[in-house]
């Protein structure tokens, strides 16, 4: 239909404008946007040649220390992306890839959330009505009741994706 033609428009734009100010090691890279002659939007982002961080854990053994270290840099990416007012809002092992050499890249800003996009008559931004979108098991009670999200959205699922590369049983 023409209104989720226009919808998926408007989130491939907010996309690209919130991947526009994050350039971070560990935050896959945006390298180009648009749209096509047929109106098509496309993001171009860089190629990242890796796996999902919890299939790598598991293929390499990681111990408990070295999955720790791997987290951190996530954590890093992450708090890069807060410091800049972006609440990630999917945070979960398919959204960070690790390459061979070892080293996590977070993708994936689709459902994105700018902490400063209130509209000035003070209704809801576009994007604060996508709130209701997530991942089960690793989004937070108030994402998931479709509340007003901050910082700490992504805080909890850190903790959540912590759970799931190291398991509860090893916390």
């Amino acid at each position: 239909t023409q209104a989720a033609v226009m919808d998926l428009i408007t989130t491939l734009a907010r996309e690209r404008q919130i991947l526009a100010g994050l350039t971070h090691p560990h935050i896959a890279r945006l390298l180009d946007g648009g749209a096509t002659p047929g109106g098509q939007p496309y993001l171009v982002m860089e190629y990242l040649d890796g796996i999902a961080i919890d299939r790598y854990c598991r293929e390499h053994a990681l111990p408990v220390a070295a999955i720790l270290r791997l987290l951190f840099k996530v954590c890093d990416a992450v708090s890069f992306a807060h410091q800049r007012l972006v609440v990630h809002c999917d945070l979960k092992p398919s959204n960070i890839l690790v390459d061979v050499q070892g080293r996590p890249a977070l993708l994936d800003f689709g459902i994105a959330r700018l902490l400063d996009t209130e509209m000035p008559d003070g209704g809801p931004s576009s994007s604060s009505l996508r709130a209701r979108a997530f991942t089960p098991g690793f989004a937070s009670p108030e994402q998931e009741r479709g509340e007003a999200l901050t910082t700490a959205a992504d805080i909890y699922s850190l903790g959540r994706l912590l759970q799931a590369l190291i398991g509860a049983e090893r916390l």
